[in-house]
């Protein structure tokens, strides 16, 4: 069973974020590091040990740009930082994913793709492919997947 909220954050420069409430109501969008911080401190501070946090995994190899990993490793940071001191239940992060054509499909079918904001798109996919893995899905995630062919 869901609980009250869950987030998921593609962390970066710009950090997707997308929340699921009650599961029934969906809200994304994308910031930047300080506003990301914020949300994620209130999302946290609110909710407390009735919200559920994940975020993609961020690994550092030799290709990375510095300032890549600068972004994404604080941003993790600072989620497990709010996350612990307000007991929320930390999730196994996702594997570094940019939502697939037949996701996206399913996102715009649900309407959580936001056309031309890449991050919020990534954590919406993170949302998405949580759901199904759990068997949480909403009837309308599930009915959005039958209808996009997405498995």
């Amino acid at each position: 069973m869901l609980p009250p909220v869950v987030m998921w954050i593609d962390p970066g420069l710009m950090t997707g974020l997308a929340w699921m409430w009650n599961g029934r109501q969906f809200q994304s969008g994308e910031y930047g590091f300080m506003e990301a911080s914020r949300l994620v401190e209130w999302t946290c501070a609110t909710y407390g040990d009735s919200c559920w946090v994940g975020w993609e995994r961020f690994t550092i190899g030799p290709r990375t740009p510095p300032v890549d990993a600068h972004h994404a490793i604080e941003m993790i940071g600072v989620t497990r930082m709010w996350a612990q001191r307000f007991g929320c239940r930390i999730l196994t992060p996702g594997q570094q994913a940019t939502p697939k054509p037949p996701e996206q499909r399913a996102l715009k079918q649900l309407g959580w793709w936001l056309p031309g904001r890449k991050d919020a798109q990534s954590a919406a996919g993170h949302m998405l492919r949580w759901l199904i893995a759990e068997g949480e899905a909403p009837p309308a995630v599930r009915e959005a997947i039958q209808i996009t062919g997405r498995t």
